[in-house]
């Protein structure tokens, strides 16, 4: 079972400025959250890694509202993956 997922701003990376280098990582817990508790987590992480990676680009709030977005559904599409791959699947509450 995939006990936790990191996020990374590898996505972020595709969407904004190439110039950024450092890539910033959050992992988020799963044991024991529904569906809409982990996608929650994962918007949460990241919102928290584009705050960091786009709060210098000239048009922030834009980057950053792409930034989420993009990371947000690479994530999950990262997470349907892994779990397709471990055989598992989230138990809907």
């Amino acid at each position: 079972m995939i006990r936790s997922f990191a996020l990374s701003t590898l996505a972020v990376l595709a969407v904004s400025a190439p110039a950024q280098a450092a890539a910033s990582s959050v992992t988020v817990a799963l044991v024991g959250k529904s569906s809409a508790q982990i996608e929650a987590d994962i918007t949460k992480a990241a919102k928290k890694v584009c705050f960091y990676e786009t709060r210098s680009e000239t048009l922030a709030l834009d980057a950053y509202g792409r930034c989420v977005k993009a990371t947000t559904k690479v994530a999950m599409e990262q997470l349907a993956t892994a779990q397709a791959q471990a055989g598992t699947t989230l138990a809907a509450r």
